[in-house]
Parts: C-alpha cells; structure tokens; sequence
C-alpha cells in the first residue's frame, strides 16, 4: 500500500472570542478527508507511513491582518488501550506507544506524546495568511489516541501585537488498512 500524505488544517478568525480552532484533516489535494464509518464511525483513520503535516490559517473578516507569527504547536497524544473488538489477539488490554509517531529507536527529548510542527510566519492578505510546516509527521504505529493540538500565534494589525492561544481536541486512530473479520 503506498503511503498517502495529509494535512492538519486549523484555522481562527482573529476577532473570534473563543480559544478554539477549526480543524480537519485534508488529503494531498487539498481536499477534506471524510471520518470512517463502520468499526471506526467518527473517526479519522490512517494507514503506517502516512505523512501529516500542518495548514495553519488565519482569517480576519475586518481584513486588518498585518502579519501572523506561529510561535509554536503542538500535537498531543494520549493511548486509549487496545479493546477486544477491534482487536481481538494479543493486543487487547495493552496500550500502543505514545503517539503514532514515535520510534523508540531515535526518540529525543519532547518526542513522547508530544510533537512539534515547528514555527513560521503566515503570508496572504489582509483578509487571510495562511503557513505550512515544513515538517512532516510520518506514522509509524497501529492505535487509537485521542489527540489535542494547541498553537501559539502573535497577530500583528494596526491596533499593534497581540498573542492567542488557540487549541481542539478530536480523536484519532491508526490501522494496518484491513477490515477487520
């Protein structure tokens, strides 16, 4: 099976008085990508060595963006334990590793359950910049996380420099792509 590629994309309008993001997940195209049904309803499934990386928009529907600077995000991974239905070998009852993107063999410090998309400046207009990271996540594990993201951005317009913290908290879930028996 040939690994596909992703994007995570958020987005926030810069006037919003909430903290949250709008968040999906996208294809190579730029296409939404549609959450499983079956065992995984609801769910945004993917396959090992699937890339992901980040899309990162900011809107102003007042159009008064002078610059947008992400000064960090992160994608946050907690295991939820193998069940006997999806997973009726050895497996159940145990946990998959930290994230689907950890490899023990050249783990560094901060790459447990959490990872970095890096930092970067948005570019576009006065209505809507937009950045994406550089990095690219590869999946290396089977298991289910439910999975958060939170992004630090400094917002620049005439009013001067504000900073946002902005974040959500979906679930995730990667599988060898077999339907199960």
């Amino acid at each position: 099976m040939t690994p596909n590629s992703y994007y995570l994309k958020v987005s926030f309008d810069i006037c919003q008085e909430s903290q949250r993001l709008d968040w999906t997940f996208l294809d190579s195209e730029h296409q939404p990508v549609k959450p499983a049904t079956g065992l995984e309803t609801g769910q945004f499934v993917f396959d090992d060595h699937d890339a992901m990386r980040l899309n990162v928009v900011a809107n102003s529907y007042q159009e008064k963006l002078k610059s947008v600077h992400i000064i960090d995000c992160h994608l946050i991974h907690r295991p939820v334990m193998f069940s006997k239905r999806g997973n009726p070998g050895n497996l159940a009852g145990t946990y998959p590793y930290p994230s689907p993107f950890f490899n023990p063999d050249t783990m560094v410090n901060g790459q447990g359950a959490t990872f970095s998309f890096g930092q970067g400046q948005a570019t576009g207009t006065p209505a809507q910049m937009s950045w994406d990271s550089d990095a690219a996540l590869v999946i290396r594990n089977r298991g289910r996380w439910e999975i958060s993201f939170v992004m630090t951005v400094a917002i620049e317009t005439a009013k001067g420099l504000e900073y946002r913290v902005f974040s959500f908290d979906p679930e995730g879930q990667v599988t060898t792509g077999s339907v199960p028996d």
